[in-house]
Parts: structure tokens; C-alpha cells; sequence
């Protein structure tokens, strides 16, 4: 049995960062966290049926229990006090990663690897990670020169993403196996294993230089340098080995397009301008901090226990700054705060950041005394600063640590209990049963969205097939009231919109899904109306410095005829977004039909000064004129 439990740890470190599907909601965190819930459950029962059977232990006494029991405390007191109980237990939906189940994985995970741990399973482990890694590169480079470039609406070739579905995530998984394989390359005598390991470490540097990831390349610099030092000052004999990977690693730096090399050399020649670029891409770490701003407020109105893990996407509105609207991003819906520490702060509150500080700190004090294991954790600290975990790097955060534990001397006796054993392996099926349900109900999700308007009757039937298997889904019900909707079934679509609303009422994506379905209804049934009025005012509460609610919410009532209205709600979407041509745009209009026409002149000016194509702007001018 303990050499079942080592393969299937074995196949979890190989295949998880390999895996993506194409028929999913999600194409690459989705199917990621339900084949890691499948090898956890598939562990968890060897475990359990050799505890049975031999008396090896549950779990083994050591000191880092406790501040995985204190960060596990703190995730669970705050989905108790959760605005949204269900996504803080099974994560938001497109990313599953960060939701209590999730960390209950993890952690099971750890716990059974430290009762398993030997040195040559350890080493192993090692070797499985860096061939999957190396699989993963070879992709990635593969996609910088276009082998798949037709697939993907993201220019792939500019920044590869691999198989991990964004070039920063990427980015993050590299950088955790570079000290690792460059430690191969240090310890092993053998000339050819050496160069094999050179060519593996080399490989994964392009791959990492491909992703033009500025906080990848960060973290790279920062953990490889603590690891080159120490090496320095331990195994000065290496040091010939170590000036060979700073000439290859220079060398790739320099001469391939990426950050480090516009930053050594600046293009003397800026590529011409396209269409794209007027649009005015707001730099990343200006749209960062105007969230970290905005989680921080968060924090304030929850200090102790947060809004509940992975409500972020929900409760971010509640303080988004007003300067969000002015970036690039503006109407780009935020499920992380881009920050880890930060997310955890707003979400979970300070008992929550406490205990995980607390928890990397137990990691980092057990991980000194490897050096190229502790520069892979150092990496994964500072890519979640500047981004946040996702499945394959939450994996190595609580894997790495478990490591770096020596063996677990335990007596075996032979023993054995039929009846448990039965029992428990009827209880993990059903719950391997629930987990397979659950990534074919997403399966059949994603088709019935696929279907809604081409085939609503079978976008209709694919949807039951989903909330058969997940009752309590919101999204779920929001698309079925889609389909009731496309299908005639007005009263249908209705009570599947209330079933949306009612299990997940802090969503402000769902109000809006509310708002246009009502009225859509409404061109038949007008007084429906109302009811879209009152979704978007609902949001409008939940989010009360977004820009686009606001100008909807003028819309809405300028089709009502309540023009005072609308025109306070346009007024306040501009006053919000200063650079609202559309919202600028209605006020004009109005101005204009009130005979207000100075009023509209200024309005209609503002339209041209940040959308000067448009050409109603321009003939309303020249009527005032």
C-alpha cells in the first residue's frame, strides 16, 4: 500500500500542472483542482485502508501541525461569517483554487506525505516534478514559435503560457523548479547527468524569459541569487558550475526579447503604433495598487474575520476605488486582489493573514537547511505577492515544506478490520463519485452556454443535467433562467432567476443577469420592467463606484421615460468616469431635446475629446452651431 500512496503522489506532481481541457467553463484551473481533489481522495482511502490493515498512523506528531491547524481555524471561523457560505467552501467558481475544500486538500495532502516520507521517495518526488516541468517548457517554447498560436485568442507567441493558462502563472510554476534542477545539476558526479540537468535548467529559463513576466523574472533573480550565495559560501568548489549557468542565463537574458533585456538595453526604435494602442493600456502595477487600495478598505469594514475566503470577486465593489473606472480595466470583474497577503487580509481578515504569516514562517524556519528547496518556496512568497496562488503553486507551498522531514520510523503490526475497511472505501467512492459529477456538470454547463441561442431546447436540457448535480449553483440557475427565457417559459425563467439571486445575493454579476433579463421580458410585458430597475438598484448599492451600473441604471430609466432620473444616474456614471463618452454622450442628448443647448455643447465637447470618431457627437455640433 505504501508504494500505491508514493504513486499516486507520484502522478500528482507529474500530471497536474500538465492538464487542460477545452470543453470546460474554465480551461486550465478548473480540470486542474478536480483531478488534484481525485488523487487526494484516491490517497486519502489508501491511507486510510492501510491504517486499517496495519496500524500505521493517521497522521505524524510534528510541530508544523499547529499552524496548519491555526490557518486551517481561521479559514473556517471565516466562512462561518461569510457573505456567501458556499463559494467560501468550494472557491469561486472559475478558479475552485483559495475555497475551504481546496485547503482542506492541501492540507491532507501534507499530512499523508509526512507519515510517507523517505529520502529516495523525496527524490523521486523531485524527478517527477522537474520532467512534468520540463514538458510543460517544451510547450511553452514550442508556443512561442506559433505551434498552436491559431487556438488562443491571446497573442501566445508575445507571452507563452503553456499548459498553465496565463503567462504569470507560468511564470510562478518555473520558477519554483529552477533551484531544483539546478541542484541536480550540482550534486550529480556524472558528466552526462550534469549536462542533461544544464539543458533541463536551460530550458526552463528560456521558457520563464518567453513569459515576459516581471514578477516571474523578480522572483527568479531573487531566489536564485540565495541560492547561488549559499552555495557560495558552503561549496566554493561548485562555484565553476555555478559561473556556468550565470554565462548561460545572461547570455539567453540579453540576447532574447523580455523585461531584463529592454531594461539593460532600451529599443532605441518604439514598434509602430496599432489600433490597440490607443486604447491606452493602463501599466499593470498602477491598476495593482488602486486594488490594493481598495482591499485595504475591505479590511477596515471586516478587521477580524474578513468578507470569507474567495468572496473577493463579490466584495471588492463594496470599496473599489473611483479611480479604478479610469483604467484599462475598468469593467474587468476582480476575483483576487493580485496580492496574496492582501487577499487573505480582505477576505479572512487579520486572524486570517496572522495565521498564514505564521504558517510561512513554521515553512521557512524548517526549509533552511535545503537551500534549493527553501529558494523554491522563497519564489512562490514573492510571485504571490505581486500576483496570487493557483492550483499547481498552492500545491508546492504545502508539499515543499513536507520535504525537508526525515523519515517516520512506525511500527506495522499486522491487523486487520473488514467491516471499516468496506465502509470506508463505499464513503470515498461516493465522494470520488461527487467529485467526477461535479467536473461533468461544469462539462455540461459550458455546452448549454455554448447552445443557448443556436439550440435552446438542448442548451436547456444540458443545464438540468448541471443543477442535478449541483442544486446549489447560482451560475447555474442564472443560465437556466436564460434558457426558461429563450425557450418561452417566462414564469420559469423568472423563478430560476430568483433561485440565482437568492443563493448568491452579494453578486453583483448576477444582478446585472437579472436586470437585462427582465428586460427582456419587459418588450412583451412591460410592467416586468420594474423589476430590472430594481436589480440594477440593487447593484448600484452593492457597488456603488461602478461606473457602468450607474450609466445602465440611466439607460433603464431614460426607456422608462423618467428622464430626471436617468439623467442624475448618467451624471453620476461621468462623475465617476470622467472619461464616460457614453454617459457624456446621453447627457448631451438629453440637453439637446431639452433645448438646453450651451449644457449639450459642453457635453457633446467632452464626447470628442476622448471618443473623436464619434461622428453623432460631431452632427449634434454642428446642429448647435
Amino acid at each position: 500500500m505504501t508504494s500505491l500512496i508514493h504513486s499516486l503522489y507520484f502522478l500528482l506532481v507529474f500530471f497536474t500542472p500538465l492538464i487542460y481541457t477545452l470543453n470546460t467553463s474554465e480551461l486550465f484551473e478548473l480540470p486542474k483542482m478536480y483531478f488534484l481533489y481525485a488523487l487526494t481522495l484516491l490517497i486519502l482511502i489508501a491511507h486510510f485502508v492501510n491504517h486499517l490493515r496495519t496500524h500505521t498512523p493517521l497522521w505524524r506528531p510534528h510541530r508544523l501541525l499547529l499552524p496548519l491547524f491555526l490557518f486551517f481555524l481561521s479559514q473556517l471561523v471565516s466562512t462561518f461569517f461569510s457573505v456567501d457560505p458556499y463559494t467560501s467552501i468550494f472557491g469561486y467558481y472559475s478558479r475552485l483554487n483559495g475555497g475551504l475544500l481546496s485547503l482542506l486538500a492541501y492540507i491532507i495532502l501534507f499530512v499523508i506525505l509526512s507519515v510517507y516520507i523517505t529520502l529516495k521517495f523525496t527524490e523521486k518526488m523531485i524527478s517527477y516534478t522537474l520532467f512534468s516541468g520540463l514538458l510543460v517548457a517544451l510547450y511553452g517554447i514550442l508556443q512561442h514559435f506559433g505551434i498552436d498560436k491559431s487556438q488562443w485568442v491571446q497573442d501566445v507567441q508575445t507571452r507563452v503560457f503553456s499548459t498553465l493558462g496565463q503567462p504569470n502563472w507560468l511564470a510562478a510554476y518555473l520558477c519554483i523548479l529552477l533551484p531544483l534542477s539546478i541542484h541536480r545539476s550540482l550534486k550529480n558526479t556524472k558528466k552526462s547527468h550534469s549536462i542533461f540537468w544544464y539543458l533541463v535548467s536551460s530550458l526552463l529559463f528560456l521558457c520563464l524569459l518567453f513569459t515576459k513576466s516581471k514578477s516571474g523574472l523578480v522572483a527568479a533573480a531573487i531566489s536564485l541569487s540565495i541560492y547561488f550565495i549559499y552555495i557560495f559560501f558552503t561549496h566554493k568548489k561548485l562555484l565553476v558550475y555555478l559561473s556556468i549557468y550565470l554565462i548561460i542565463f545572461l547570455s539567453l537574458s540579453l540576447t532574447i526579447s523580455n523585461p531584463i533585456k529592454d531594461l539593460v538595453f532600451p529599443p532605441k526604435n518604439p514598434p509602430p503604433t496599432t489600433q490597440t494602442d490607443t486604447l491606452n493600456i493602463t501599466p499593470s502595477q498602477d491598476i495593482r495598487r488602486i486594488v490594493w487600495q481598495g482591499s485595504i478598505d475591505l479590511w477596515k469594514r471586516f478587521p477580524l474575520f474578513g468578507t470569507g475566503p474567495e468572496t473577493f470577486a463579490y466584495t471588492y465593489y463594496w470599496t473599489r476605488p473611483a479611480a479604478h473606472n479610469l483604467t484599462s480595466e475598468w469593467d474587468f470583474l476582480y476575483n483576487k486582489a493580485h496580492n496574496e497577503y492582501l487577499h487573505y487580509l480582505a477576505t479572512t481578515g487579520i486572524f486570517g493573514l496572522a495565521t498564514y504569516l505564521f504558517l510561512i514562517a513554521y515553512f521557512f524556519y524548517f526549509l533552511r537547511k535545503k537551500p534549493a528547496l527553501l529558494a523554491a518556496f522563497i519564489s512562490i512568497l514573492i510571485t504571490n505577492f505581486a500576483g496570487f496562488s493557483v492550483v499547481v503553486t498552492a500545491l508546492f507551498f504545502f508539499l515543499l515544506p513536507a520535504l525537508v522531514l526525515p523519515e517516520f520510523k512506525k511500527s506495522s503490526p499486522k491487523t486487520s478490520f473488514p467491516p471499516l475497511i468496506y465502509a470506508s472505501i463505499l464513503l470515498f467512492a461516493f465522494l470520488f463519485y461527487k467529485n467526477i459529477t461535479f467536473f461533468l456538470s461544469d462539462i455540461y454547463y459550458q455546452s448549454a452556454e455554448k447552445k443557448l441561442t443556436s439550440n435552446p431546447s438542448l442548451a436547456q436540457k444540458l443545464i438540468t443535467k448541471s443543477l442535478k448535480y449541483r442544486p446549489h449553483e447560482a451560475i447555474y440557475w442564472n443560465l437556466a433562467a436564460k434558457t426558461h427565457f429563450q425557450n418561452k417559459q417566462i414564469d420559469q425563467a423568472i423563478a430560476a432567476s430568483n433561485k440565482s439571486v437568492y443563493l448568491s445575493p452579494a453578486s453583483t454579476n448576477l444582478w446585472k443577469e437579472r436586470a437585462q433579463l427582465f428586460a427582456q421580458i419587459a418588450v412583451t410585458n412591460p410592467p416586468a420592467f420594474i423589476h430590472s430597475l430594481e436589480a440594477l438598484e440593487t447593484t448600484a448599492k452593492l457597488a456603488p463606484t461602478d461606473a457602468k451600473t450607474f450609466y445602465l441604471l440611466g439607460r433603464f430609466y431614460e426607456a422608462a421615460g423618467d428622464i430626471d432620473t436617468a439623467l442624475k444616474h448618467y451624471q453620476k456614471a461621468l462623475s465617476l468616469k470622467s472619461n464616460d463618452d457614453y454617459s457624456a454622450f446621453a447627457i448631451g442628448k438629453i440637453y439637446f431635446d431639452q433645448q438646453k443647448y450651451a449644457e449639450a455643447k459642453t457635453y457633446f465637447e467632452t464626447v470628442l475629446k476622448y471618443a473623436p470618431n464619434n461622428t453623432d457627437a460631431q452632427d449634434y455640433l454642428k446642429n448647435i452651431k
